[in-house]
């Protein structure tokens, strides 16, 4: 997940929008060096670091100060002037990169108004159409009854099925000592799956931190084809957390995606507002969604359960024989996580206290640690959506895409999501997707 992501008090609006436009240059790339001095001012205020997932930009458009007194009212002011002279540029001189860099700022807007001081006052619905252009997904009664029910046949015994679940995963916990190994071995699955379909740079690396300072797993790209991966060891607890970490946070996921942008920029390389990655974005929750697609593009369930038997298990020291049970119901469950994003959404809007949340999360979702899901929707908001909303979203664009164009070019899975990774804010019809993907996109 990200895993999942100053200026001094004296400056008043003006100057810190004028002081960067002043610099020299374009009136694009000023505009841009303005937008990420903005967006870093926010990423070093107090309570609001995560916002900025990672940052490799030049260092000259950090703001000097730790702390900005005048605090997010101040900072949505000058947003708002930013825009406003981007939406007079753009109607007079419209640009490719104008165009892309006026919807990073009107995303950045809208992300000051949910986390400033009317926070909390609008819908969970409200603040991912505001921010995600995306609406709460829920799953037909009918498939969740009938996933439950091969659930219940699955893991039968007395009880409710989730007690019982969290005895079936009991049975499939890596010994401390074995997660290490086992995760490197399935990071390195994933990267050899993704080098068959995407030609990645040759110096490209993941430097693998393993600690307790993360609650899971957090990816931070760090430019010149580096990413930085902290590690929590209880995040690859279960034996299948390490394909899907992996995978996720690594190839196809955040890593890859980063690489082929960058890949894609060069030989001038990104542009500056590309170099900050604000982490409550149409692009990140974008990212989100399509590492969770690519573990499954990287391992169909057939290929997921023999790398399990073949390998995965014996390191684990499990019984490979029990990998077709394991990887079976870790699908079921799967199948379920539409069921949770209405729960969050009624907590949230406080029409379900955290204690019925979690009940409801357990019973429907089957979700194995609710508090700590309802913990980061407390956090994150509606950027939960990401994982399951918009994962759903975007295995249905690359199959649409994909059945369009096969009467023309032939294009296979890995090659839509690349174009659609590799270019997030690009005028093409992926870019639209970006900022407003859905489930019936055509």
């Amino acid at each position: 997940m990200r895993m999942l992501t100053l200026a001094s008090a004296v400056l008043c609006s003006a100057v810190v929008v004028g002081s960067v436009v002043g610099a020299g240059g374009s009136e694009p790339e000023q505009a841009a060096e303005t937008f990420v001095g903005l967006t870093l001012r926010l990423g070093a205020m107090t309570g609001h670091e995560e916002e900025v997932d990672s940052y490799f930009g030049p260092e000259t458009l950090r703001p000097a100060a730790q702390d900005d007194p005048g605090g997010v009212v101040q900072l949505r002011a000058d947003a708002d002037a930013l825009l406003s002279r981007m939406v007079l540029e753009e109607a007079a001189h419209p640009t490719p990169r104008g165009s892309r860099l006026l919807a990073q700022v009107r995303s950045f807007d809208s992300l000051l108004q949910v986390i400033g001081p009317a926070a909390r006052s609008e819908s969970f619905e409200d603040e991912a159409q505001r921010l995600y252009a995306r609406s709460v997904p829920s799953l037909e009664a009918g498939a969740a009854h009938q996933v439950i029910a091969a659930l219940e046949a699955a893991v039968p015994g007395p009880g409710p099925l989730s007690q019982r679940m969290v005895g079936f995963y009991r049975d499939f916990i890596v010994p401390a000592d074995r997660r290490r190994v086992v995760f490197e071995r399935a990071l390195r699955e994933c990267r050899s799956r993704t080098l068959a379909h995407w030609q990645l740079p040759r110096a490209e690396k993941i430097d693998v931190e393993w600690t307790d300072s993360v609650p899971a797993a957090w990816h931070r790209y760090r430019g010149g084809w580096r990413s930085t991966l902290q590690i929590n060891p209880d995040a690859v607890a279960l034996v299948g957390s390490a394909i899907d970490v992996a995978c996720h946070e690594g190839y196809p996921g955040h890593h890859a995606q980063f690489l082929l942008q960058d890949q894609r920029a060069q030989p001038a390389g990104l542009p500056v507002e590309d170099r900050v990655v604000l982490l409550r974005s149409p692009a990140s929750v974008l990212r989100e969604g399509a590492a969770n697609f690519g573990v499954e593009l990287a391992f169909p369930f057939e290929e997921r359960v023999a790398f399990d038997e073949r390998v995965l298990f014996p390191l684990a020291r499990l019984d490979p024989r029990q990998a077709r049970r394991y990887e079976t119901v870790h699908r079921l469950v799967d199948q379920l996580s539409a069921a949770a994003a209405p729960i969050i959404a009624s907590y949230r809007d406080n029409r379900l206290s955290s204690d019925d949340a979690e009940q409801q999360l357990a019973n429907k979702a089957l979700v194995t640690s609710p508090r700590a899901l309802l913990e980061f929707a407390d956090h994150y908001g509606a950027y939960v959506l990401g994982y399951t909303a918009v994962r759903d979203s975007v295995r249905a664009y690359v199959t649409t895409r994909v059945t369009a164009r096969s009467h023309i070019i032939a294009k296979d899975d890995w090659s839509v999501l690349y174009e659609l990774v590799s270019d997030p804010y690009g005028a093409t019809d992926f870019g639209t997707a970006v900022l407003h993907i859905s489930g019936d996109n055509t």
